[in-house]
């Protein structure tokens, strides 16, 4: 293999734009940047195609990638490391391909050399980051939905980070945001095998509320990130959302996820509630194909997005736990999910209508 080819091989390895296709482009008004995956788009050009279906509306010049390499010296033809070339160049095409913008500079973090700087205001922040590595599947998910649940809340100490790599990028990344971003969990996926690496993805958002919601669901977790409680709202033109609905909603969760914890089966009691988020969802048009990480599905009984993002694989499937593999396929097979809404109900209604939310999910700490 000569010198020109060699190169070509290297760069294709990590980054091809055949693994890169959007369907769709949604704009959200909140958007300010994102968590990506950073190993070969062979295995991560799906899960970033789904994340940046998600186009910011507000204009930028800049983009910021947040990144710590994992070996002394650039991978990627003696230049770049792969940890920042597989978010760059993925965001590079989708920007001038899907986005339809142009003269965006980039601008490389390498966390390992700098544990601050000061962003450029109206610039895109974005973090790359891989989770478990070689573990088996039940382990890895299991750990993987408590650390996707402690980043939000920025609970960066907890034993959960052990799964992120590298937890120093998002040190660093709530030193420059505003106390008023967070993260909110959109996508996840895995390699093959039986002992693959996980890829979640995040969007990096402003947490304001700009439209009266169509519900809310609010979550109590305890100090090791266990669901005690949720319960959710909804609201009609009889019955519309306020502020004073959602703080006595909050205190119910809390005090029933402090005295039954119900979703654990009254387990868990003598830990703490430490944090606790609230689910804004808007009702989505008829007729539209559910996008799983962004979408809670109702049918007789309700999921939030969460639920799907920690339960199904990415063909729908909810995952058992008999499961080693994880389950590959670009469509979203609805009908597992329906099942589980009709056990949830009790109801068996095939004639019930399905209704789509998106969400904003924005994080507290109680305690």
């Amino acid at each position: 293999m000569d010198g020109e080819c060699l190169i070509y091989f290297i760069y294709y390895m990590w980054f091809h734009e055949q693994d890169i296709l959007l369907h769709n482009i949604i704009d959200v008004n909140n958007i300010h940047g994102y968590v990506l995956p950073h190993a070969s788009t062979k295995y991560t050009g799906k899960i970033i195609s789904h994340t940046l279906q998600f186009k910011p509306s507000k204009m930028f010049k800049h983009i910021y990638i947040l990144y710590y390499p994992s070996q002394k010296d650039p991978n990627i033809n003696g230049k770049y490391y792969h940890e920042f070339y597989v978010p760059f160049k993925s965001l590079k095409y989708v920007i001038k391909k899907y986005w339809k913008i142009h003269d965006v500079e980039f601008i490389g973090v390498n966390v390992s050399l700098l544990n601050n700087i000061k962003i450029i205001p109206n610039s895109l922040v974005v973090v790359s980051a891989d989770f478990s590595h070689r573990l088996p599947l039940q382990k890895a998910i299991k750990l993987e939905n408590k650390a996707a649940h402690a980043l939000m809340f920025r609970y960066l100490d907890s034993p959960f980070m052990k799964v992120v790599d590298d937890v120093r990028t998002f040190e660093l990344l709530y030193k420059i945001i505003p106390e008023n971003w967070g993260l909110q969990w959109i996508g996840r996926t895995r390699s093959p095998g039986v002992k693959g690496v996980g890829y979640l993805s995040f969007f990096i958002k402003s947490n304001s509320v700009k439209r009266i919601p169509d519900g809310i669901f609010i979550t109590a977790y305890d100090s090791k990130m266990n669901s005690r409680e949720c319960l959710g709202e909804w609201f009609s033109h009889s019955k519309l959302y306020s502020k004073t609905i959602e703080n006595e909603l909050k205190n119910k969760v809390i005090k029933l996820g402090e005295k039954d914890s119900r979703l654990t089966g009254g387990r868990n009691i003598h830990l703490p509630i430490k944090y606790y988020s609230v689910t804004y969802l808007y009702r989505e048009k008829h007729n539209l194909k559910i996008i799983r990480g962004w979408h809670g599905i109702k049918y007789n009984a309700f999921y939030l997005p969460n639920v799907l993002l920690e339960h199904t694989f990415d063909n729908g499937q909810w995952i058992k736990n008999t499961d080693i593999k994880w389950f590959q396929k670009d469509e979203f097979d609805v009908s597992d999910t329906l099942s589980k809404l009709n056990e949830k109900s009790g109801i068996y209604d095939k004639n019930s209508n399905i209704e789509l939310y998106y969400s904003n999910y924005v994080c507290h700490k109680y305690t």
